[in-house]
C-alpha cells in the first residue's frame, strides 16, 4: 500500500500536491510530506510560512490523537496505572467469579447407559486404524478432548484459564503502551 502510494505522487500535479499543504489535517503525515518532497524535487518554491504552517498542524493533529489516547487510562502515571489495576481487577473478577458459577452449577456427567463408552474400545480404535490411519485415530482423541473442554466442569477450568490469559494480555499490553515509558 504503501509503495503504490509512494508511486502515485509524482504523478499528481502541482496544484494536487498543494492541496496536501493547504489542507494537511485532511491527509496522513507521511503523505503530506511525501507531497513536500515531490513540489521541492520538483524545484518549485514554497514559501517558509507554509512549511510553518503545515508543521504546525501536523504537530496540533498529533497532540490531539495522543490526548485522546491517554483519555481512556489516563496521562498522569499514577492514575493510569490504578485505572490499569482495576480494569484487570474486573476481568479477573468477572471471569473467575463465571467460572465458579459454572463449575459450582454443572452436573457431573452421566454414566453411559451401556455400561462403557463404545469410542473407548480397542474394536473402535482399530477400526479407525484401518480406515484412516493413525492420524484418523489422533484426530478423533483431539476432536474428543476439545469438545470436553466446553462441557461441564470443564468449561468451568477452560473460562479461568482463558479469563487469566485476558487479564495478563490487557495488564502487558495497558502497561507497555504507557506514555513516555511510566508504569513499566
Amino acid at each position: 500500500m504503501i509503495d503504490s502510494f509512494l508511486a502515485r505522487i509524482p504523478t499528481l500535479a502541482d496544484a494536487e500536491l498543494r492541496r496536501y499543504l493547504d489542507h494537511p489535517q485532511a491527509y496522513k503525515a507521511e503523505a503530506v510530506e511525501a507531497a513536500l518532497a515531490e513540489l521541492r524535487r520538483r524545484g518549485v518554491a514554497v514559501p517558509e510560512a507554509d512549511l510553518a504552517r503545515v508543521r504546525e498542524a501536523l504537530r496540533s493533529r498529533e497532540a490531539r490523537q495522543a490526548a485522546q489516547a491517554g483519555r481512556l487510562l489516563g496521562t498522569d502515571p499514577l492514575v493510569r496505572q490504578h485505572r490499569i489495576r482495576r480494569v484487570t481487577a474486573g476481568i479477573l473478577t468477572a471471569g473467575l467469579g463465571g467460572a465458579a458459577l459454572i463449575y459450582l452449577r454443572a452436573a457431573p456427567q452421566g454414566a453411559n447407559p451401556l455400561g462403557y463408552e463404545p469410542e473407548d474400545t480397542k474394536k473402535y480404535l482399530r477400526e479407525l486404524e484401518v480406515y484412516g490411519g493413525k492420524v484418523n485415530v489422533l484426530i478423533t482423541e483431539f476432536r474428543r478432548w476439545f469438545e470436553g473442554l466446553w462441557q461441564g466442569r470443564s468449561l468451568a477450568v477452560t473460562v479461568a484459564v482463558l479469563t487469566l490469559m485476558l487479564a495478563l494480555g490487557f495488564w502487558f499490553v495497558a502497561t507497555r503502551l504507557a506514555p513516555d515509558g511510566e508504569g513499566r
